[in-house]
């Protein structure tokens, strides 16, 4: 436990010091459009530089939900949303965001709680994108196949699919993760092309047209054959609920 916590900790704060979160993506997946997918957003600074993904809960509210990791050491008001678009620069608008919320109980050395909502400015009647997605009131069985949505390395929104986890299996050591890795906010879920690398945290992972994870973290690229560890969102569906009458 103590060294994943520490090579988990050394990584993504690399990534935070370097700026990799540009970089990074999905090598291999589907080409898709926003169209499909009108609820994912990219969290971005005001040059464009993409730092995450999220996705929108409430269309009415203006509310998205995305991983916790990506405001924690920033300052929200230096942080933007791009929606309405396939690509994560050149397109779309870039909105101001207007209030957050982290959970309280996030730590980022185990990645517990990796959820946080955000409230931003603009009204979307004067945007072409309005769809939000719905939070799933269960995570999917073992076995299930959900998509999850994010960026490839050439700026093209794509998906992947992959396949859920029991989070036993997950942490039995089977893999690299050990019991005390996955919390109870967490689940596993297994790239089918063990190649493929993850997107950025906060990605929206879908089963049956609702949200049921957000990316979290891994080891390596597409955590080769390892699966990758999302966000619980329906374990954490009571606080995000919450979360939003207070923004």
């Amino acid at each position: 436990m103590y060294i994943n916590c520490v090579c988990r900790v050394i990584a993504l704060l690399i990534a935070y010091q370097t700026g990799l979160s540009q970089a990074i993506g999905f090598i291999d997946g589907v080409k898709t459009t926003i169209e499909e997918h009108p609820y994912v957003v990219s969290l971005q600074f005001v040059n464009g530089t993409h730092i995450c993904g999220g996705a929108l809960i409430d269309a009415k509210e203006n509310i998205v939900v995305t991983a916790a990791q990506c405001l924690i050491f920033h300052d929200p008001t230096q942080i933007y949303l791009r929606l309405g678009t396939d690509k994560y620069s050149g397109a779309g608008e870039l909105i101001p965001i207007e209030s957050i919320i982290i959970h309280e109980k996030f730590d980022f050395t185990t990645m517990d709680s990796d959820v946080a909502v955000v409230k931003f400015r603009k009204n979307l009647r004067k945007l072409s994108v309005k769809s939000d997605i719905k939070l799933a009131g269960e995570k999917p069985k073992t076995g299930k196949t959900a998509v999850v949505t994010g960026w490839s390395q050439q700026r093209q929104l794509v998906d992947v699919k992959v396949r859920i986890i029991k989070a036993k299996k997950c942490r039995s050591g089977e893999y690299v993760y050990t019991e005390d890795d996955i919390t109870d906010t967490m689940f596993c879920a297994k790239p089918y092309n063990k190649y493929v690398c993850d997107a950025e945290p906060g990605s929206p992972l879908v089963f049956r047209k609702k949200l049921v994870g957000l990316v979290s973290w891994g080891y390596g690229c597409g955590n080769l054959g390892n699966p990758a560890v999302y966000t619980n969102v329906n374990k954490l569906r009571k606080w995000i609920k919450k979360a939003i009458k207070k923004l």
